[in-house]
């Protein structure tokens, strides 16, 4: 299937450090993570931008929570840079935080126990039906960027309950990325080296088993962020600058080409129009929902 170039992109915000992880807010404002500047941003209606706080690592994933409290999995500290890793000096352990819409924050899980040895780094999240969070945490993940020759863990699927307690869902190799819930009550999870989606039956907690293919991608696509909506998915693709949009049954009904050095890293829909961070490009932009 040919890319469809995307021309004619709305830019909400530019000027970014590494923009991840948007999400609608009930008044309809947009909140958005930025990992090389360590903040949590908020666009408002009209278009002004303001930081709502500043956290220790970096926020990467973020979703409104039922309490209406914004829940971020923060990775300790990196993020792609100029070729290489860029890293938080100090890092900060990898954890699950709460940040309330005043601007105050605070970790909500963090203990992994010690079958998960550091570094632990929760990339994305979603809440699932019973309420808890459903993190990835693809561990070392930088040495597939930074020292090839280190083995990489492979990476995990973690549930982190309401008492903040973890629990290991499932073992993956090709580093979890982001997560949803299909329309059929299963959880879709990316896999960025291994450019696939896996589709997991869901047991309300409890370990997951084998997964099946959902989406399979070629290997310029490397999944990222993701959102489901009216039943299809749409997902950013990273380092390969796509977005692919694929039907329930996993059909790709059309991969978007955002052009070179945008790194799409995760998407909302806000009336109508798709939200999404451009990573390397350091925008966040709306095109109409395909």
């Amino acid at each position: 299937m040919q890319d469809r170039m995307i021309e004619d992109a709305r830019i909400e915000a530019d000027g970014l450090g590494f923009p991840e992880g948007p999400v609608v807010l009930p008044d309809g404002a947009v909140a958005f993570v930025d990992l090389a500047d360590h903040c949590i941003r908020i666009w408002e209606d009209g278009g002004a931008v303001r930081e709502l706080c500043t956290v220790p690592g970096s926020p990467n994933g973020m979703r409104l929570g039922p309490d209406g409290a914004l829940y971020v999995a923060n990775n300790g500290g990196l993020w792609p840079g100029k070729g290489k890793m860029d890293f938080a000096d100090p890092q900060y352990p990898g954890c699950i935080q709460r940040v309330t819409l005043d601007g105050k924050w605070e970790v909500f899980a963090d203990g992994y126990g010690p079958g998960s040895p550091a570094p632990n780094r929760p990339n994305d999240l979603v809440f699932s039906p019973e309420g808890d969070v459903v993190f990835t945490n693809p561990q070392n993940w930088e040495m597939i960027v930074e020292n090839p020759e280190t083995p990489y863990r492979g990476g995990q699927l973690c549930l982190a309950r309401k008492d903040g307690s973890i629990e290991i869902l499932a073992q993956c190799e090709g580093m979890p990325n982001g997560l949803g819930f299909h329309p059929d009550g299963s959880l879709v999870a990316g896999m960025t080296i291994a450019h696939t989606y896996l589709k997991y039956a869901w047991k309300g907690g409890a370990s997951l088993g084998e997964p099946e293919v959902f989406v399979t991608m070629d290997d310029r696509f490397h999944p990222d962020g993701m959102v489901f909506h009216d039943g299809r998915l749409y997902g950013a693709g990273s380092a390969g600058n796509r977005f692919v949009v694929a039907e329930r049954d996993g059909t790709v009904a059309e991969v978007l080409n955002f052009g070179r050095s945008t790194q799409p890293t995760n998407c909302c829909v806000r009336e109508g129009r798709l939200w999404v961070t451009l990573g390397k490009a350091g925008t966040l932009v709306s095109i109409p929902l395909p």
